[in-house]
């Protein structure tokens, strides 16, 4: 599975999970501001007339929970890694299709499959486009903002503003009523255009894990800002912390590979000290338009200080050509002391630490804050998943009804008879759980809300407090019971909790500009060279004024303006 869907991954890890976070799946968010998105506006007014108001009817026959007699629904499947099939079942046939339509008398057929690797579903879905194909009712973009960009152009699919405020369920409708921004990367000219589906939060935001044994031996305190954490650097760089009498070990373990999009060996906490973030749009302090991290006086303040620890040894001279796994395993086999990650690391791979290095232990910590007290870093959004429904589908209420049974089969782990046991009792197993045959459908990361997760954990569990249902409190069982679960993850989270303000996310998720199709790639390398070679200390300092002055005149200038159109018009709604 490739980074950007790992990056939508699991906040929680599998054996935590009330439903279907594992350690990979997933989407790109943002914060740009709190402006409500007209679905939201649209949905909320909706809500507030309900009482009043009959609900929109359905365009079948619907009685008793179902559509009877049964309607279809077509679509088509990406079939990803982590699917797997049972008893004899097919992408086409599968237990999940046949309680929908038991159920909810939706009978989905499968027009074709593709895999995902190698842009396989994408390459032949945007065939179909081309060729004139029958095109599905509906159709899972897995959050490829590209594709979906390029399905909504085609003006085949349905303006679903005022689907969302006649058929979204109170549930769907509360859920985007409270997370207005899921909406932006799928609105044109005040319109959407696409169901976003979310995933849950926080996505992929890291926190600092460090050799707690390492701090101990050396007389050490936790670092809280950049400096103490310079300073620990320096003492497990330099004071043998691993006592094998030999100058072996690196205080950091990064990678600079990909500087924004790999959750493994973030480097994006520290960037994010200082106040920018690699390929990162972010509000201007007025609010009123976005400004491009990358060539902000910010970038060269936190450019300068990886440059010195680099120079220090503090760094790997490998990180330059080391992917976030690679880097991470400088950490997991004791020749690092600091690593920044997601908030299911516990999981998986820090339990390799533990094996490879005997008496090793870590804690997590918040990340550093910078010269001005702050702290940031890189959050993915919360859409895991980008739903278009067909502008001649004559059901579209359906796909809200699917939608529910989605967040219900989430919230309750499990529906109709699907649940964890009965799954495992009927050999829907995997990696010593149930398997989510969720993902057999066209949500398959379900409907969530994207913090009921979290604060059950930490506003209740951690609290003392009952689960909220029984399948909550099954939950919160298993991870008392589980030493990677309630010593490890919570503490994670915790940690990200003390500093949720920090957590960033691109604040410009729209469609590709027109000046970013042509210079996109040639202005991106541009950055990550020029980046990457003054933090190794192959260009000087001053290179990055050069960089600036060329990215502006070289398109940056032209994307800045394009980019805050689509901001006014759509987030600002001027």
């Amino acid at each position: 599975m490739n980074v950007r869907n790992k990056r939508i991954a699991a906040t929680l890890a599998p054996a935590l999970l009330v439903s279907i976070l594992a350690a990979c799946s997933g989407n790109a968010n943002n914060n740009a501001g709190s402006t409500a998105s007209p679905a939201a506006s649209t949905a909320a007014s909706t809500a507030s007339a309900s009482a009043s108001e009959p609900a929109a009817k359905e365009t079948a026959p619907f009685q008793n929970g179902k559509y009877d007699p049964p309607i279809s629904i077509n679509t088509v499947i990406p079939i990803s890694d982590d699917i797997q099939y049972f008893n004899g079942e097919t992408a086409e046939k599968n237990i999940l299709f046949d309680k929908v339509k038991a159920n909810l008398g939706l009978d989905i057929k499968v027009l074709w499959t593709a895999p995902t690797k190698n842009e396989g579903f994408k390459t032949k879905m945007l065939l179909s486009l081309s060729s004139g194909e029958k095109l599905p009712d509906v159709i899972n973009t897995m959050g490829d903002t590209d594709l979906t960009n390029q399905l909504i152009d085609s003006g085949k699919f349905m303006d679903l503003t005022d689907a969302i405020a006649q058929y979204a369920t109170d549930d769907v409708k509360r859920v985007y009523d409270a997370n207005p921004d899921l909406f932006y990367s799928v609105t044109r000219n005040g319109r959407i255009m696409a169901l976003p589906i979310p995933s849950f939060g926080p996505n992929g935001s890291p926190v600092m894990y460090v050799r707690q044994d390492w701090l101990d031996k050396l007389g050490l305190k936790a670092p809280t800002t950049i400096d103490e954490l310079e300073k620990v650097l320096d003492a497990f760089t330099n004071q043998d912390p691993d006592g094998n009498g030999k100058k072996d070990t690196v205080g950091l373990a990064l990678q600079l590979k990909n500087l924004s999009g790999d959750i493994f060996a973030d480097t994006t906490a520290l960037f994010g000290a200082f106040g920018a973030i690699p390929n990162n749009w972010r509000p201007a302090a007025d609010g009123q338009s976005l400004v491009y991290d990358p060539v902000q006086p910010q970038m060269k303040s936190a450019i300068a200080e990886l440059r010195d620890w680099m120079a220090k040894g503090y760094i790997s001279k490998d990180a330059p050509q080391q992917d976030g796994a690679t880097a991470t395993g400088l950490f997991t086999s004791g020749k690092a002391g600091v690593v920044f990650g997601p908030n299911w690391f516990p999981y998986f791979p820090l339990p390799d630490l533990e094996k490879n290095v005997k008496g090793a232990t870590y804690k997590v910590y918040p990340v550093p804050t910078g010269p001005d007290g702050e702290a940031g870093r890189r959050a993915f959004p919360l859409v895991g998943a980008t739903i278009l429904i067909n502008k001649n589908y004559e059901h579209p209420d359906a796909v809200f009804k699917y939608a529910q049974a989605m967040y219900e089969f989430a919230r309750d782990s499990g529906i109709w008879d699907m649940t964890r046991d009965s799954l495992i009792d009927q050999g829907y197993a995997a990696q010593g759980s149930f398997f989510h045959v969720a993902k057999y459908g066209f949500m398959p990361n379900y409907f969530v809300d994207p913090w009921e997760q979290v604060d059950g954990y930490l506003d209740y569990m951690a609290q003392g407090k009952p689960g909220r249902t029984d399948s909550e409190q099954e939950s919160f069982d298993a991870c008392k019971n589980n030493p990677l679960c309630i010593d490890g993850q919570i503490e994670a989270m915790k940690a990200w909790k003390t500093q949720q303000d920090a957590d960033t996310m691109n604040a410009f998720v729209g469609p590709t500009t027109d000046t970013q199709k042509t210079q996109g790639d040639f202005l991106g390398k541009l950055e990550y060279e020029t980046i990457v070679k003054i933090i190794f200390g192959t260009s000087p300092l001053e290179e990055f004024d050069t960089f600036v002055a060329k990215w502006k005149s070289g398109g940056g200038d032209k994307i800045t303006q394009e980019v805050n159109d689509w901001y006014a018009k759509n987030v600002l709604k001027k």
